[in-house]
């Protein structure tokens, strides 16, 4: 046999792609890829001299399939999964059956695969030359048996491919940490921080009551019962939900008072939000105030309306003091609100809830 016929051509050698070029091929961010890498296993597979992973021309198809797939709005998984199964040989295409992506989405992502995954020719190495007849052809690893101009822009590729992967990983870690900074400035460093931090957070779902019911309606049956409890934190949370809400000081303005000689303003401050919102006004005379003082504020207001609050179980001095205001001429209408008083007084309008307080005394404003 003669030497000639033993004589082949080296292979040559095999077309990689940095992850900048890929990027560009495909028109999607260098991040996608290494997101389509990390999740789904779609990543590089040659290794050049320096251990930089690039993309062959087989890698290529197979993001070639997924992003088009993906531009069909197969689910990214689904995608990849149908990606991963491609073979390439000889320009052929293969893909495992999917009944769920029609087959004509399947020939697309393949025809682009084909037309696109090819060697470039611009970037198309030339081929080293052959080894002595009858000798087995080298392995000729990435970036050898190149002319010196293109591996000079291979070199300058490589660099320019590390450089941006150096950058996108130094925005990641930034990013990650001022995320982390974020969640470790949320958190309270201290046992106080921590109370007030929890404090705020249930002011802040007691107001969102207030926004989606009304005060009144909120007060009776989120407010009321937690200011009922002897959690300091639940009370002092209800007053920072009323803190800011709006009132009105109108001429006819209702007058409101607490009977319990313990400050219980919040409810006071219900339900004069509350009267707001009816379109009345209201003006406080505070909690615990003697019968004869509120008796003198009746008489110098003269307000349409006079609601009273009560926490706990009134005396008969107490209900002898809400009498004296029915002596007052012009007499206002006597509102009472709250478990501490009887089921009725004479002269007086039992509420059974702070909402039917304020909608009467409203009535009577309006009147």
């Amino acid at each position: 046999m003669s030497s000639s016929q033993g004589a082949s051509a080296p292979p040559a050698p095999r077309m990689t792609l940095t992850v900048a070029a890929v990027a560009r091929r495909l028109g999607v961010a260098p991040a996608t890829l290494r997101t389509w890498d990390r999740r789904y296993g779609l990543g590089p597979s040659e290794h050049t001299a320096g251990a930089h992973r690039r993309y062959s021309s087989t890698d290529l198809a197979r993001l070639v399939v997924m992003r088009r797939l993906t531009l069909e709005g197969v689910a990214p998984a689904e995608a990849a999964a149908i990606a991963a199964t491609t073979a390439v040989a000889d320009g052929g295409f293969a893909l495992a059956s999917v009944s769920t992506i029609p087959a004509a989405v399947i020939e697309a992502a393949v025809t682009d695969a084909a037309a696109i995954a090819g060697p470039d020719p611009a970037a198309a190495p030339a081929a080293a030359p052959g080894p002595a007849a009858g000798a087995a052809a080298p392995a000729v690893p990435a970036g050898e048996g190149l002319a010196p101009d293109q591996e000079e822009a291979a070199e300058a590729d490589a660099a320019e491919d590390a450089a941006e992967d150096a950058a996108e990983d130094a925005a990641e870690d930034a990013a990650e940490d001022a995320a982390a900074e974020r969640r470790a400035a949320a958190v309270p460093r201290s046992r106080g921080e921590l109370q007030d931090w929890a404090v705020q957070s249930l002011a802040d779902r007691f107001a969102e009551e207030v926004r989606a019911r009304g005060a009144a309606a909120a007060w009776d049956a989120v407010l009321g019962p937690a200011l009922a409890t002897d959690d300091a934190a639940l009370h002092e949370a209800v007053a920072r939900a009323l803190a800011l809400l709006p009132t009105r000081d109108d001429e006819r303005a209702v007058l409101l008072a607490g009977a319990d000689p313990a400050p219980r303003g919040p409810a006071l401050v219900a339900a004069a939000a509350a009267l707001a919102e009816a379109g009345a006004g209201a003006r406080s005379a505070g909690d615990g105030v003697p019968a004869r003082l509120l008796a003198a504020a009746v008489r110098r207001t003269r307000p349409p309306a006079v609601l009273l609050h009560a926490r706990s179980p009134r005396t008969s001095a107490d209900l002898e003091g809400v009498l004296a205001l029915l002596r007052v001429r012009p007499a206002p209408l006597v509102v009472l609100v709250g478990p501490g008083w009887p089921d009725a007084v004479p002269g007086c309008e039992r509420a059974a809830s702070l909402s039917d307080a304020v909608r009467r005394c409203a009535a009577a404003v309006h009147a």
